[in-house]
C-alpha cells in the first residue's frame, strides 16, 4: 500500500474531511488531496504530524512505499551536504573577517 493510501485510510478512520485535516496542518485542501492520490509526498515533518494525528506509526506509513523512503534518504543526504558546505564557508570566512576587522 502506498503512503497516500495510508494517509487517506487514516483520515477516514478518524472521520476527518480533507478540509479539516488541511486546517489542522495549515495547508490547502488540494495539498492533502495530492498526498492522498500519491501525486506528491508530504515532507518528513508533516508525515510525523500526520502519524500523530491519525495514530499511525511512521514505520507503518513508510514501510511499503519504497519511493517515499528513497525521497527521504535523498533529502537527508542533501541536507547533510548543505550543512557541510555551510561549515566549510564558516571556517573559511571567520579568519577572513578577523583579519579584515
Amino acid at each position: 500500500m502506498k503512503i497516500g493510501d495510508k494517509i487517506k485510510e487514516g483520515r477516514l478512520n478518524k472521520g476527518y474531511t480533507q478540509e479539516q485535516v488541511a486546517e489542522i496542518l495549515y495547508v490547502s485542501r488540494s495539498t492533502v488531496s495530492s498526498w492522498e492520490v500519491n501525486r506528491t509526498y508530504p515532507p518528513l515533518d508533516m508525515l510525523v504530524t500526520l502519524g500523530d494525528l491519525y495514530e499511525i506509526s511512521l514505520d507503518i506509513m513508510l514501510r511499503e512505499d519504497k519511493k517515499m523512503v528513497e525521497k527521504i534518504v535523498e533529502e537527508t543526504k542533501l541536507s547533510m551536504n548543505l550543512k557541510k558546505i555551510n561549515i566549510f564557508l564558516l571556517i573559511l570566512f571567520i579568519p577572513l573577517a578577523i583579519f579584515m576587522g
